[in-house]
């Protein structure tokens, strides 16, 4: 049973069904960034290995001098890996800020969820397994979409 058939039924509100359906987008939004994130950070972690690699043991006998390893990044493969680690450094780093902002918004609206529990789930009356509305609800949130709604 999804979220919408519930509310079609009366079961919630239709404040609860907004902000419940608010809160899986927003998860839905972080989970998109922390993909982004970790894609960033992966490609990262290849170019700079790449490069070290490259330096290291393509051209060893460079790293004597600082005029040697000047000459070996004024190359034109080395400066277009180097101009490729910076904008994945740039491109990580704002994935990453988008991904804690929209953490905090994630979290800030599940915490408040929890926090005015009494107020969403007002006929919350157990059915005759002695589960309630809210019980069923929850665990699809945390079975469809991860989000746990139980405590904090």
């Amino acid at each position: 049973m999804s979220l919408q058939e519930y509310r079609d039924k009366g079961q919630i509100s239709g404040i609860t069904f907004t902000i419940l359906s608010e809160l899986i987008k927003r998860k839905k939004e972080k989970d998109k960034w922390n993909g982004r994130e970790t894609a960033a950070g992966l490609a990262l972690i290849i170019c700079v290995g790449i490069i070290v690699s490259y330096v290291f043991f393509s051209h060893p006998g460079m790293l004597g001098s600082m005029h040697d390893l000047k000459a070996l990044i004024g190359r034109p493969l080395s400066l277009a890996y180097v101009a490729l680690c910076v904008a994945l450094i740039l491109l990580f780093t704002y994935c990453h800020g988008e991904r804690e902002d929209a953490e905090d918004d994630y979290d800030e609206l599940r915490e408040e969820i929890i926090e005015r529990t009494d107020e969403l789930w007002m006929n919350d009356e157990p059915d005759t397994n002695g589960d309630t509305d809210r019980f069923h609800i929850l665990s699809l949130l945390k079975k469809k979409f991860d989000i746990n709604l139980f405590y904090k």
